[in-house]
């Protein structure tokens, strides 16, 4: 039922609006009036117009100062404006607030069931094209779970090259697909009676899909039926050295085995080793394969490991670029016991730069690659990557809409800063972590003008804090610290280089090569000239 609201200050030409036109031809079925702007935004709220016609000058609010605060809680709503004053001014202040027509008075019937015949016919275009686009949202969340399986059936038995990465991830995450962390895959092949047909078979295959569904609900497991033999079971989100993918296929394993006694049929279950990139799922599926093939040796009702198998049939996970996965690891160790990471990605940098072949979407899969095993690492030692971080996808975001090399490796340092420097606070007492920080930051800085701020920036502390908490760990004060280190290091310049005085005063951090030599008498009790001579004598 489409609602129109008529704001008029004039009462004769609201009550003729009102009265005098047949609103019911024109499609609408509720009128209201209003007697200024301030009455129209009170009236707008109640009634939730469809059609405002409205004066544009009038007192205590305008027409467009009201239409302005009513887009706020009824956005969809159509303005048409009147006014005895051919304004350029108003007309544009009106086209701000998208009104469809400025009309003239005195207002010409003709003219007003045009523009109005022209604004239900909009809003019915806006209605259907809404529920056009709720029933496409429907669709889609109705068909969502196919459309998963689907994507996955052609990812884990097909395989993806790592050029696809980026469009790989995309995917997963416009199907609302949450698969961070480790992945492992189960394969379950079934040999049914011979007396049974395809139909029959596919039915018990559903049997099997529904049982299994009830008992991995929530636990982060996919269940995708394939080929119409058999159940591929996707494990994901695992974390080395956590028993629950074990679990989980304990129980499938049960459930399977209750089943085929009470459907006669074999099975076998083939369980692949634990992956860390999505993109590596169909070697996942290779190994599940090579695993239930040893139902020749084994026979039927078996769950099969790939790591038993024989060794000389694996498929070999190594890469071309053991230097680079090597590296990756040393980052990842690095980051969880709280040190610094800065010279291993240097390396890793280098190690992605010599190569010739080096491609943008291969390179994102490194690093999404490194955050996948640095998030299960650190879920292993008790520690939330996503809290400590930011939100996981968040991050695999950045790296796939990243354009460079140098915005990866800047966000990459970014991240692993924070979680180096977390786990640092972690791993020693916070004081005295932050001790060391400024005691690497002095010992390796003294030659720069170094201040309390500048220190107290650096560590993300109050300067006052960070200068009580340095004296009462260090019995002295921070800049009775710098002048001895800046001294000590003054003497060696002094006896062991032929550098001018003033230019070692320079090299520790003294500008001004007088008070250079005061501060060094203050110290040493003699001028930096008669240490040299004294010394070097």
């Amino acid at each position: 039922m489409t609602k129109l609201l008529i704001v008029e200050d004039n009462d004769f030409e609201r009550n003729a609006l009102q009265n005098y036109m047949n609103w019911d031809i024109l499609g609408i079925r509720q009128v209201e009036t209003a007697f200024n702007g301030l009455d129209g935004l009170e009236k707008a709220k109640t009634l939730m117009p469809d059609i405002i016609i409205s004066d544009v000058k009038m007192p205590g609010m305008s027409g467009i100062e009201m239409a302005k605060n009513i887009i706020r809680f009824c956005p969809d709503v159509k303005f048409i404006f009147s006014s005895g004053h051919e304004d350029v001014s108003l007309l544009q202040e009106a086209m701000e607030v998208r009104a469809l027509s400025y009309l003239i008075k005195p207002l010409k019937q003709e003219e007003l069931i045009a523009v109005i015949k022209k604004t239900t016919s909009i809003l019915v275009d806006e209605k259907l094209t809404s529920l056009e686009n709720t029933k496409i949202v429907e669709q889609f969340k109705n068909n969502l779970h196919y459309l998963q399986t689907k994507f996955l059936e052609e990812l884990i038995t097909s395989g993806k090259s790592s050029s696809d990465t980026k469009s790989l991830f995309v995917q997963a995450n416009d199907l609302k697909l949450r698969m961070i962390g480790m992945y492992k895959l189960a394969l379950i092949e079934f040999e049914f009676g011979v007396d049974t047909d395809i139909f029959q078979n596919s039915d018990l295959l559903n049997v099997v899909l529904y049982k299994l569904e009830s008992i991995c609900n929530n636990k982060n497991v996919i269940l995708i039926k394939y080929s119409g033999k058999g159940i591929i079971v996707l494990l994901h989100t695992l974390v080395r050295g956590n028993e629950e993918g074990s679990w989980i296929l304990n129980d499938i394993e049960k459930e399977i085995e209750n089943l085929s006694q009470e459907n006669n049929y074999n099975y076998i279950i083939g369980v692949s080793d634990v992956f860390a990139n999505i993109e590596e799922l169909h070697i996942a599926y290779k190994q599940s394969r090579f695993a239930t093939s040893r139902k020749i040796a084994l026979g039927y009702g078996h769950i099969v490991f790939y790591a038993e198998g024989n060794e000389a049939h694996s498929v070999s996970l190594e890469t071309e670029q053991q230097d680079i996965k090597a590296t990756i690891s040393q980052i990842i160790d690095m980051a969880c016991e709280g040190e610094s990471c800065e010279e291993a990605i240097s390396k890793l940098v280098h190690l992605i730069l010599v190569d010739p072949n080096h491609k943008m979407d291969s390179i994102q899969s490194l690093f999404i690659f490194l955050f996948s095993n640095l998030s299960m690492q650190m879920a292993g030692r008790g520690e939330n990557f996503g809290k400590i971080a930011e939100q996981e996808v968040d991050i695999f975001k950045e790296i796939i809409n990243s354009k460079t090399i140098p915005d990866i490796i800047l966000y990459t340092s970014k991240i692993l800063k924070s979680i180096s420097s977390y786990m640092g606070r972690k791993k020693l007492n916070k004081d005295d972590y932050i001790i060391n920080e400024i005691l690497h930051i002095l010992n390796h800085e003294y030659q720069k003008p170094i201040t309390l701020t500048y220190l107290s920036d650096r560590v993300y502390l109050s300067p006052n804090y960070l200068r009580i908490i340095f004296k009462q760990k260090m019995k002295i004060s921070i800049q009775e610290y710098l002048t001895n280190l800046r001294m000590c290091k003054a003497k060696e310049l002094l006896t062991q280089t032929r550098y001018k005085v003033h230019e070692i005063g320079e090299r520790v951090g003294y500008e001004n090569s007088t008070y250079f030599n005061i501060v060094f008498k203050n110290y040493i009790k003699m001028t930096p000239g008669d240490y040299r001579n004294k010394f070097m004598n």
